[in-house]
Order: C-alpha cells, then sequence, then structure tokens
C-alpha cells in the first residue's frame, strides 16, 4: 500500500499495469456537511465535494494507459444522483459499461437521511460494472448483496464491507488479477481480493 497522491502516481507509466480496478472515489456528494446526518464529526471528514469527484475521475480517464491492463475490469462505486454524467465518461474513455448496477444493500438500515421531511433514508450504495477490451469474468454472482454497514467507522468513515467487496470481487478475481484500489481507504478491497 502506498501513501502518495493518486493525481502524481497515475503520471507514472507502471510496469505491470492493473487488470482489475476497484474505484472508490468520494462520491461528491457533500457527505458530512448536510445536516448532521454523517459521523463525519466523530470520524473524521475528507474532501467530497463534486467537483473533487469529476477531477478524479478525469484524472484517472486521461491517465488510464499509465496503469490500467488494454483488458481489464472496473468496479466503479458512485452515486446515483451523478449516474449519468458517470456512465458518459466512462464510455468516452473506452469502457463497456454494463447500464444495470451492482447494488449494496445496508441490511442495517444505516444510511444518508439528507432531508427527513420529504425524503427517505437512502441504504443502498452502487457500482458499475465496467469493462475494457473483451475481458471474461471468472463466475457469476448476484448483482446485489445485503449486508450491515462496517462497524468500526474510526478506520474510514465510507469503507465497504469486506463481505460486499468480496462479493462482487469474487466475480473478477483468480490467480491472474493485479487489483488496483486507487484509493484504498480501509483497504477491504485488498484483503478480499488477497483471499480470493
Amino acid at each position: 500500500i502506498e501513501n502518495v497522491n493518486f493525481k502524481t502516481w497515475s503520471q507514472q507509466i507502471q510496469e505491470q499495469p492493473y487488470n482489475l480496478i476497484d474505484c472508490d472515489f468520494p462520491y461528491g456528494v457533500n457527505a458530512g456537511d448536510t445536516k448532521g446526518q454523517s459521523g463525519a464529526g466523530a470520524y473524521g471528514h475528507y474532501d467530497d465535494k463534486p467537483e473533487i469527484y469529476f477531477d478524479l475521475i478525469e484524472t484517472f480517464l486521461k491517465r488510464q494507459d499509465n496503469f490500467v491492463s488494454p483488458s481489464a475490469h472496473m468496479i466503479f462505486w458512485f452515486s446515483m444522483k451523478f449516474y449519468e454524467p458517470t456512465i458518459k465518461a466512462l464510455t468516452a474513455a473506452g469502457w463497456k459499461v454494463d447500464p444495470f448496477p451492482l447494488i449494496w444493500h445496508k441490511s442495517d438500515g444505516r444510511g444518508l437521511l439528507p432531508d427527513p421531511s420529504r425524503g427517505p433514508r437512502r441504504v443502498y450504495e452502487t457500482a458499475l460494472l465496467c469493462t475494457l477490451g473483451d475481458r471474461k469474468i471468472v463466475r457469476p454472482v448476484a448483482n446485489a448483496i445485503s449486508a450491515p454497514t462496517f462497524k468500526s467507522e474510526a478506520i474510514h468513515l465510507s469503507e465497504k464491507p469486506y463481505a460486499v467487496v468480496k462479493h462482487f470481487l469474487s466475480m473478477l478475481t483468480d490467480e491472474h488479477t493485479n487489483l488496483l484500489d486507487p484509493t484504498a481507504g480501509g483497504g477491504s478491497s485488498i484483503a478480499a481480493a488477497k483471499d480470493l
């Protein structure tokens, strides 16, 4: 695990490009900044503005030839708020995007409640399954999983649970996998891929 700035790292050509990316950039939804609906006060804050989300996507896609194999898969976590512009950016850069998102349903009912007077609590998160080249999956899995949120938010406010990332990564991971998680957070995808 390298503790470096992704924008700087992405400028370097990698000797062994990555054929599986688990990308979980900040969603650009101002988490922790609205109506006290996150644990940011207790667990720390990270920048989650829309311009940061789109800047990271632009950097990734502009420089992907430096570190992504021509035949690769990517699980790209995102907010449904940016469904269309996210798919548009990924497809313009050559990724084939499955229009049916991967879904993590938070079985403990935890999630953001942006406006309790006007809408429901958001208890699921979504990811896009993306392919470069004609890379095949290793095994089929369900496109949705129900699991509780990660219990130790002291590590990372928005960490995906190990069971969730392992479920989706099991569709794509084998002995030939070289995984990149450009914003590793608590590192659950790295642990899951290693175990797989």
